[in-house]
């Protein structure tokens, strides 16, 4: 799966006929010549599919196709293709020579070409996976547990000046005698270390400020020289309380997750939700700037000429959040050759441009609506955010597509010019010429690698999803089957797709009548429902009952106290009469009575009479 240029002569389908481009208009349309009629039709960007040519390697489209399930790849095979498409690159643009190539790739000469072979730029790293016969060269077959016992040992003995290969290999025989494990050979220890980066083995040999003397880097300014060559991400909560849709009582404040294009300043794509950031949030937002817009923009019911931006980004920057470095968002980012970049710990300035950019939304727009909460209470002293909150949420995703429409048509103080401008220049020629940025082979297949999931069982009524009943005849065959992953588009639940066997199917609503709707607005009905208390089915509606219904809790449990006690009194007068200790009664009944004197309480006024005179 790559991405496909629009140029002159391209076989696409339009509108589901067969044609050609013939040349690239503005906002986003493109003038195509269908092949049956010879008819000129324009149409808009996303109206078009590409059509693969006959002599395109059929084995590298199956190949990737079978890849587009994240489930097939590990993430580590992915990142060494990666490693290798990048070196194979350079290679080929004679950056490197070939035995710097080869000392970088760790490969023999062989094994070198035989990847140059498979090598393809357009499918990208995936297309170096197919080289993957057998075990891979360098692996490990150690047992787990004494894998981890080596891991445990690096942890322990690898720190500081005594940091040697020795100490970690006594520290991993006396963790593994304690185990009762064979101790691992100084060659697999070894080894294990050279796993470790350079720079992670000298952090824990020399600490921080050697490493960083050593190892951080020292930039000048970052040159970018074409959009989408850089492009940063980030969240913010937005300064202002939303209201629900149906009572227009305040539910809380939205979270923003927003892609910004360095080279131009445009907003490429961004995602609004009632909810902190998530790995959901991550991925739809990234979905949401590599492809056009229009029919989003149609959905929300605004003009879909509003946000004409998209692409996919050769390198994003982002914080260590946790929801940007999940397995999934990686894969996905790696198959289809988008670079990732983590901001270092603590650098909050590497992310300046993203940061600013929210100030400016929050200041210079948010800061003007009913219901803001300010940037501080200073600012909001005096003003009762909740008593003028008045947006919905979705009347606040339609402000919100309005506003940064308006924002690209500002100009930028660091540009000189609008951000709108700025991407223009890039796209339109001194001769007037448009062209658009490529777009995906396959925007289907892509959306899928980044769209949330979840894992439901098929029932005999079909699948439920967010209190909705979805079906398709295509369930019969496997009703009663758990874990099927579900995948659905945050932006039209009226569609969700279950993956069985090796494929998707499409799944829709059981009820007919049910209206579409987007995920973040069932959320947002959630929300308000959790914030105002509304009772659901079976629950107690007058709180005070409570005290009726321990009164009659604590009857039951009187009631079962007294028969355990009256049965157990029962019990006991049973046992007695019947034990044979009732004998002993005879024999106390015939013992002779003892006299009053030797029952006689003794008289403390006398002097005592030791023992020994007593008669």
């Amino acid at each position: 799966m790559g991405q496909i240029l629009l140029r002159e002569g391209l076989v696409v389908v339009a509108r589901g006929h067969v044609a050609t481009v013939n040349k690239c208009l503005p906002n986003l349309t493109i003038e195509v010549v269908l092949k049956k009629s010879s008819e000129k039709l324009v149409v808009d960007i996303d109206e078009i599919e590409h059509l693969p040519s006959r002599d395109e390697d059929n084995i590298n489209l199956l190949q990737v196709e079978s890849l587009s399930s994240e489930s097939v790849v590990p993430l580590e095979e992915l990142q060494a293709a990666q490693s290798q498409f990048d070196l194979i690159k350079r290679y080929l643009a004679k950056e490197l020579n070939l035995t710097q190539a080869l000392e970088q790739a760790g490969v023999s000469n062989g094994t070198f070409y035989r990847n140059i072979k498979f090598y393809d730029e357009e499918i990208g790293p995936a297309s170096l996976l197919r080289m993957k016969r057998g075990n891979k060269k360098g692996s490990r077959r150690l047992i787990k547990d004494v894998d981890d016992v080596i891991k445990q040992a690096i942890k322990e003995a690898y720190i500081g000046k005594s940091a040697t290969i020795a100490a970690v290999f006594r520290k991993a025989e006396e963790l593994s005698i304690r185990l009762g494990l064979k101790p691992p050979s100084r060659s697999a220890i070894s080894a294990r270390l050279k796993d470790i980066p350079e720079k992670e083995r000298h952090l824990r040999k020399h600490g921080h400020e050697a490493t960083s003397q050593k190892y951080a880097a020292r930039p000048g300014r970052k040159e970018i020289h074409l959009p989408l060559e850089w492009v940063q991400m980030d969240h913010t909560r937005v300064d202002l309380i939303l209201v629900d849709q149906i009572t227009r009582r305040p539910i809380g404040r939205p979270w923003l997750t927003v892609l910004i294009d360095l080279k131009t300043r445009v907003i490429l794509g961004y995602y609004l939700s009632l909810y902190p950031p998530s790995s959901l949030s991550v991925a739809c937002a990234v979905a949401h700037a590599a492809l056009p817009k229009n029919q989003f923009l149609k959905r929300l019911g605004v003009s879909a000429g509003l946000h004409p931006y998209y692409g996919v980004p050769k390198l994003l920057h982002m914080d260590n959040a946790s929801e940007f470095k999940t397995v999934k968002f990686q894969r996905a980012c790696v198959l289809h050759k988008i670079g990732l970049k983590w901001r270092p710990i603590g650098a909050k300035h590497y992310g300046g441009h993203v940061e600013r950019l929210i100030g400016t939304l929050m200041t210079d727009y948010v800061h003007f609506l009913p219901g803001t909460t300010h940037s501080n209470p200073v600012s909001r002293r005096g003003y009762d955010s909740e008593k003028n909150s008045a947006l919905t949420f979705k009347e606040f995703c339609q402000w919100f597509a309005g506003q940064v429409a308006i924002y690209h048509g500002r100009k930028h103080k660091g540009l000189g010019r609008s951000p709108a401008a700025e991407w223009k220049s890039h796209f339109v020629d001194s001769e007037n010429n448009v062209t658009h940025p490529p777009i995906i082979s396959d925007p289907w297949t892509f959306r899928l690698d980044f769209m949330p999931e979840m894992s439901r069982k098929i029932h005999p009524q079909g699948v439920t999803l967010n209190g909705k009943w979805y079906w398709s005849p295509g369930l019969t065959p496997h009703i009663g089957k758990e874990r099927v992953v579900i995948k659905y588009d945050p932006h039209s639940m009226a569609t969700i797709w279950a993956r069985l066997d090796g494929g998707y199917i499409p799944l829709y609503f059981s009820d007919v009548t049910t209206s579409d709707f987007a995920y973040e607005e069932h959320r947002a009905l959630l929300k308000f429902r959790r914030k105002e208390g509304v009772t659901p089915d079976g629950a107690l509606e007058d709180h005070a009952l409570i005290d009726l219904i321990q009164k009659n809790e604590q009857i039951v449990n009187g009631a079962v106290t007294k028969t355990k006690r009256a049965r157990k009194i029962i019990a006991a007068k049973f046992e007695h009469e019947t034990s044979t200790w009732i004998a002993d009664e005879t024999i106390s009944a015939t013992a002779p009575d003892r006299s009053d004197e030797e029952i006689k309480k003794p008289d403390y006024s006398k002097k005592a009479t030791p023992y020994s005179r007593r008669s």
